[in-house]
């Protein structure tokens, strides 16, 4: 346990991870077993959709919790849950709080009103099709304007250093998500799943909030704000970087299925994201071990206890990068065999090919989340420019291969954005801006 760095936090996050891995197969095969080709692909077009979230929310997750982890290096909680500490620092996490609160209603707003006349109007484009897809679509969409509203006050949490408690709600509520999306599959809910699984995510986290947080919260909602986090010089200067990064990653990460769907139809759209959603795994599980230190990177960062940061950060993103490639190298073979046995589950995927190029895509891109991670820490956002340009390349280069060449061409032109330019770049700037911020 020692030797691959085991706490807390990181097995409750494990725990998540697996079971959404072992949860996930099980949903797969009803998937292939109750859907047919056509309504699998607007299932995963809607998961795609529902990703355009991202031109609202504007990169502001990774500030806030940056800057409340930032804070917490000052404060603690007592036996009863609430804040205490320097009373600065309270005013100051309760400033954020009373932001984080007010700009997300409205941001959700805007998300529900633009996403879904986008979303429809997209869905529109095959008129043919027999799928019943208006009434679940609005659904997901609603359901999904209140779990946007939700989740920056669950990332207050996580840069108040809460991470153990965090992940092991998201392992009960993963399995709450799943126990609900088998039933809706089973009993033949179609379309109608996705809304119940965000339905199930939705009210878990607000009871989780409510009941185990619910003094947390109170103390810092109720507090007289004396000294606050100025939005212009504190917030909006990390934002703007990130958001706009963000909003770029789209292209990087939410294009495939949808241009799947104009280009090919619905059947290879499905395809595309039951593959993407089964690469993912390896993802989610790998990045727990720099994920669940986030907090700590900013408390060390704002102590300025540069050789501990840079000791964590190291032996943290090492684990998370030899468990992404043994589980990649683990999961291609699978593919492999899954395609040459012909089982009928095969045509439900990509071929190996293009899944070969999917996972050495994530390998390289997890490589600057690492560094990413490690900057952002100091609430600094130094990717500004890098990140938009990776953007419009990858954008570019999926589209004009992924129109021509199929899954293929648009993991072609995914491994070689991740390969020929953003890892290099990257790792120059980290290693510029280290020197520099640390100096």
């Amino acid at each position: 346990m020692r030797l691959i760095d085991l706490d807390k936090a990181i097995v409750f996050a494990l725990l998540h991870r697996v079971w959404q891995s072992v949860a996930g197969v099980v949903g797969l095969m009803l998937i292939a077993a109750f859907f047919t080709v056509e309504l699998q692909g607007f299932y995963y077009t809607f998961s795609s959709l529902l990703s355009l979230q991202i031109f609202v929310e504007l990169g502001l997750y990774g500030v806030i919790q940056t800057l409340a982890s930032r804070e917490w290096s000052r404060l603690n909680l007592d036996t009863a849950g609430k804040v205490i500490g320097e009373p600065v620092a309270i005013s100051r996490l309760a400033s954020l709080l009373h932001f984080v609160v007010k700009w997300y209603l409205v941001v959700s707003l805007l998300f529900a009103i633009g996403v879904g006349i986008a979303g429809h109007s997209f869905l529109s484009t095959p008129s043919h099709t027999a799928v019943i897809w208006i009434a679940p679509w609005w659904s997901v969409v609603v359901l999904a304007m209140l779990q946007l509203w939700l989740m920056p006050i669950v990332t207050i949490l996580e840069g108040c250093n809460q991470v153990a408690e965090i992940n092991r709600f998201r392992f009960i509520q993963a399995v709450a998500e799943a126990i609900t999306l088998w039933g809706l599959l089973l009993s033949g809910g179609e379309l109608w799943v996705a809304a119940g699984v965000l339905c199930t995510k939705v009210a878990s986290t607000t009871l989780f909030l409510t009941f185990k947080y619910r003094n947390f919260f109170a103390s810092l909602w109720n507090r007289r704000l004396q000294s606050r986090i100025d939005w212009r010089r504190e917030i909006w200067p990390m934002q703007w970087r990130i958001g706009a990064q963000s909003s770029v990653n789209y292209l990087i990460f939410c294009l495939f299925t949808p241009l799947m769907f104009y280009f090919y139809g619905a059947a290879v759209a499905g395809q595309m994201g039951m593959t993407l959603q089964i690469i993912s795994v390896i993802q989610m599980i790998s990045v727990v071990w720099v994920q669940t230190k986030l907090p700590r990177f900013g408390m060390l960062a704002a102590q300025k206890q540069y050789s501990e940061l840079d000791k964590i950060w190291r032996r943290a993103s090492a684990i998370s990068f030899t468990m992404n490639v043994v589980g990649s190298l683990l999961m291609l073979i699978a593919f492999i065999v899954i395609n040459r046995s012909h089982f009928s589950f095969s045509n439900r995927i990509l071929d190996p090919m293009p899944v070969a190029l999917f996972l050495l895509a994530n390998s390289l891109m997890q490589i600057t989340g690492y560094q990413a991670a490690y900057l952002r820490a100091h609430a600094k956002e130094p990717f500004l420019l890098l990140g938009v340009m990776g953007g419009l390349l990858n954008c570019a280069l999926v589209f004009y291969f992924g129109s021509r060449f199929g899954p293929t061409g648009a993991a072609a032109g995914f491994a070689a954005t991740m390969g020929l330019f953003m890892v290099p770049f990257a790792t120059y700037i980290w290693i510029q801006r280290r020197a520099e911020w640390q100096s």
